[in-house]
């Protein structure tokens, strides 16, 4: 293989899951149609090469894995733009997602480029090398699992874990007076689920299809909080747990410091 025939190496960036509504730009639609969309005037684009690697980041959190360049970019068809600027896509192949995501702060430091912002960030064979051995001592080092794990095929997180509560959780919904998205009032928020557990506790449910931090923590126990003070009878216990598509390392020891369930759940 001569040296222009060699792969080239990249960082495709993007906002966490959810930031686009679902649309085309969304990392859960992305991995579903195996498409990576990119606008036509982003930088480096024409520089990416069919066969190419690239490293996909989450801005500001994690990288989450590696695929292949499967062919050249593509615009959208006429009839689907709905951008001023030109929308398209590379079709991705061999796409691993890791069970643990790397937080970035332990990979940005490693890299020849220093420049993180773009959405296509030009990095070198060494730098891959360094992506993948930070990832397989990241999982190796014990960083670290979740309590749990849920796969779930419908669309909606919400709608979708209902139907799973008994089955996959033990769970009920908590009844007429506590209801989905239910208001705690000014100040406290609104939970995403409250349910009834096969001892009769409890269980506040908050619901985070993307990549979430240690701040859910905060959110759960105020919910808990303001349940036991207001809703919980003598002797009722009332528990949190968190639903992530993703998590850091952070939030992992977080909520195991909190006493908080965390769910891994997998769309399909």
């Amino acid at each position: 293989m001569s040296k222009s025939d060699s792969p080239q190496y990249w960082v495709f960036s993007n906002k966490r899951d959810g930031a686009y509504g679902g649309s085309i730009w969304d990392m859960t639609t992305v991995l579903k149609k195996q498409s990576y969309s990119i606008k036509e005037s982003q930088a480096n684009r024409k520089r990416v090469r069919p066969g190419d690697v690239v490293y996909m980041r989450i801005f500001g959190r994690s990288f989450i894995g590696r695929f292949i360049v499967d062919g050249p970019w593509k615009a959208l068809p006429a009839r689907q733009q709905k951008w001023k600027d030109t929308a398209g896509a590379f079709p991705m192949s061999e796409i691993e997602i890791w069970s643990r995501p790397i937080p970035q702060s332990l990979v940005l430091p490693l890299l020849s480029n220093q420049n993180h912002r773009g959405r296509i960030m030009r990095i070198n064979h060494d730098d891959g090398v360094a992506i993948e051995t930070a990832q397989r001592v990241y999982v190796k080092l014990g960083f670290g699992d979740a309590d749990g794990k849920v796969v779930i095929l419908e669309k909606g997180l919400e709608e979708a874990i209902k139907p799973n509560l008994g089955k996959q959780f033990g769970l009920k919904l908590a009844g007429d007076k506590i209801r989905q998205q239910f208001a705690m009032g000014v100040d406290v928020g609104r939970s995403d689920l409250i349910c009834i557990d096969e001892n009769g506790d409890y269980v506040v449910i908050e619901l985070k299809r993307g990549m979430t931090s240690d701040e859910t923590i905060g959110q759960v126990l105020r919910y808990v909080g303001w349940m036991k003070e207001n809703m919980a009878a003598e002797g009722q216990e009332v528990h949190g747990w968190i639903v992530a598509g993703d998590y850091d390392e952070q939030l992992r020891l977080a909520a195991s410091a909190a006493g908080i369930k965390l769910l891994l759940v997998r769309l399909g």
